[in-house]
Parts: structure tokens; sequence; C-alpha cells
């Protein structure tokens, strides 16, 4: 594998999680829960910063654009959810929904958190030292996120999902993220 072939995994992998958060976005605030959207907002934007830094990297120390890529759809909203209103949504579907989400994202940052050490293996095997230490960057940044939703996820689970627990909590996260802007 050369460096520009890293990149390029390193690039895809950055778009889609732009889109996997641009999709939880949409999901939570189709289930009413603006704590969670504004939080996925949060995590879209960053996602965005750290895939214009890593493009900016690569054009600043190897003179060279990353081409796009292509990549498959990340599914993440149910198709079902495109033929219903809000208002159709009760209770039950949002405690199972948000279980899944959490699960899907925690799944997510695992499997990202997988091929950036990957990635920086490969660079650091070929002597990319540099190259190396800037991904080591991007691991520590999901390895970051991927213990919070962990704790995210086990503390969702440790209360059955309760829907009061979901509700009780949006208007902290509203708040915070909204100060984070």
């Amino acid at each position: 594998m050369t460096a520009h072939e890293v990149f390029q995994q390193l690039s895809q992998r950055s778009i889609r999680g732009i889109m996997v958060h641009s999709y939880f976005v949409d999901y939570f605030n189709f289930l009413n829960l603006n704590g969670y959207k504004r939080m996925s907002e949060y995590h879209a934007k960053h996602e965005m910063k750290s895939f214009k830094k890593l493009h900016r990297y690569y054009i600043d120390h190897y003179n060279q654009l990353i081409p796009d890529v292509r990549f498959e759809n990340t599914e993440i909203i149910p198709a079902s959810w495109y033929e219903h209103l809000r208002s159709d949504v009760d209770t039950e579907t949002i405690r199972k929904s948000v279980k899944e989400a959490f699960e899907k994202w925690h799944e997510w940052e695992r499997d990202t958190k997988a091929l950036y050490q990957q990635m920086y293996k490969e660079l650091y095997d070929m002597g990319e030292i540099a190259s190396a230490l800037e991904v080591s960057k991007m691991v520590k940044d999901v390895d970051k996120e991927l213990k919070w939703v962990c704790r995210k996820h086990l503390e969702l689970k440790s209360m059955d999902y309760s829907i009061g627990f979901i509700q009780g909590e949006q208007k902290f996260y509203h708040d915070f993220y909204k100060g984070k802007e």
C-alpha cells in the first residue's frame, strides 16, 4: 500500500463519518430529540473539520490532491421512516430507535478506530513517520469519541432506554452543544 492509497482510505472514511453524523442529525430530529440532534450536528461539523485538515495535510506534505473515491451508502435512517410523519412516532419507537442509534454509533466509531490504527501502522511501516504521527492524532480523537459513546450506550442500557431518562437529558445536551458552537 502506498501513502497515497492510505490517504485515500482515510479520506473515504472521513466522508462517510460526515454522512453518518449528518444522518443522525435527521434521525434524532425526526424523533424530536433535540439534544441528541444538536450533539450530532456538533459531531458532523467536527468530522468536516477533520476531513479538511486531512486534505490540507496531504496537499501540503505530498503536493497532490486526494482524489474522490466511491463509497457505499451508510444506512442509518430506516427506509420505512420516509413514509411517516413525526406525529406517527410513539414512545416505544423512540426507545427502540435510540438503542439502535447508539449501537450503530458505537459500531461506527469502533470500526473507524480499527481502520485508523491500521492506516497508522501502514504509514509507520513504510517509513512515513510524520504522516503516521498525524494519523495518530486521528486515532486519539476517535478513541476519545468511542470511549464517550460506549459510556453513553451503557448508561442508556442501564436505564433500560427509559423514555423519561432520554427526554430528561435533551435540554442538557441541547444547551451544552449550543454553547460549543
